[in-house]
């Protein structure tokens, strides 16, 4: 797979986390600017949704729960 094709895919899921299943014109669209066919994209989009948002979800709560800590006062005795 081309560097290319990897991140204007990655970037398509990073924008559709909430929902990552691009429709047919989406992947129409992919299969366009990306030059891989239907399979290859299927795959790719599978083995994302498995690996990477687990990680990207991960990533983010530990940033929120991070983000909650810092906000929260500390009580001394």
């Amino acid at each position: 797979m081309i560097v290319q094709a990897k991140v204007i895919m990655t970037e398509w899921l990073r924008n559709h986390q909430d929902n990552p299943y691009p429709n047919d014109d989406e992947k129409e669209a992919l299969m366009e600017s990306t030059k891989l066919t239907i399979n290859q994209i299927n795959y790719w989009f599978t083995n994302a949704r498995r690996r990477l948002l687990p990680k990207w979800s991960m990533i983010r709560r530990n940033a929120e729960e991070a983000r909650n800590s810092c906000s929260s006062p500390v009580m001394t005795p």
